[in-house]
């Protein structure tokens, strides 16, 4: 069952730091182009996996432009090619660039989940069709932190927010245990959209099993 939103001081949170793009300095036979909308999930998984792929995070305008996201999936890919590494995949199938994103994994023999988006590879595909029923719309906090930094920076506007999201009837927030957005964070989003937020606590079980697939 979602519970609803309590509002709760959360502590030692940076809203803006899993927007970053940056390069893990551990190596493997591996080059992980990633969403940086994973980061902190990602990074707390792969520590209880005992993985160290390298790690190539994407900047988050890819979202916000189909340009952006072949550039910064070529970044990884030359990479992956420069270091050596194979290329493997942290993106959603359906996630939009120039080209399909499959004939970019395919050109350099790299590998990706069978999962259309972020939220599919962080609970699974038949988890998030149930939790999406009745017009609701799954998110992380690291989508809110995204979508409020993409107005910050101008690539949105309050009423693109407000006409993508305000659709909806109910957001819920995936809560992993990992991330957290402040009570006022979340009030001020809720502001922002005037649609009811709720939180599902989840368990990152899925998306660890989902990457030690993808790194074998």
């Amino acid at each position: 069952m979602a519970e609803k939103l309590i509002f709760t001081r959360h502590k030692n949170n940076d809203p803006d730091c899993s927007l970053q793009s940056i390069d893990s300095s551990k190596n493997d036979q591996h080059c992980l182009i990633a969403c940086p909308i994973f980061r902190k999930e990602l990074e707390h998984a792969l520590t209880e996996l005992n993985l160290s792929p390298r790690i190539h995070y994407m900047h988050y305008t890819i979202h916000n432009s189909p340009i952006k996201m072949e550039e910064e999936l070529q970044s990884g890919v030359k990479q992956a090619t420069t270091t050596g590494t194979e290329a493997r995949f942290l993106v959603g199938k359906h996630c939009k660039g120039t080209r399909d994103i499959g004939e970019i994994v395919d050109s350099c023999g790299g590998k990706i989940p069978q999962a259309r988006n972020c939220i599919d590879m962080l609970i699974g595909t038949e988890f998030a069709n149930t939790l999406q029923q009745n017009r609701t719309s799954l998110m992380t906090p690291a989508w809110i932190s995204m979508i409020n930094q993409s107005i910050k920076d101008g690539q949105w506007t309050v009423t693109d927010a407000r006409l993508a999201l305000g659709w909806y009837n109910k957001i819920l927030l995936l809560d992993t245990g990992v991330d957290a957005l402040s009570d006022e964070q979340i009030m001020e989003f809720y502001d922002l959209i005037q649609v009811e937020i709720e939180i599902l606590p989840v368990t990152l079980d899925h998306f660890q099993g989902l990457l030690k697939d993808l790194l074998q």
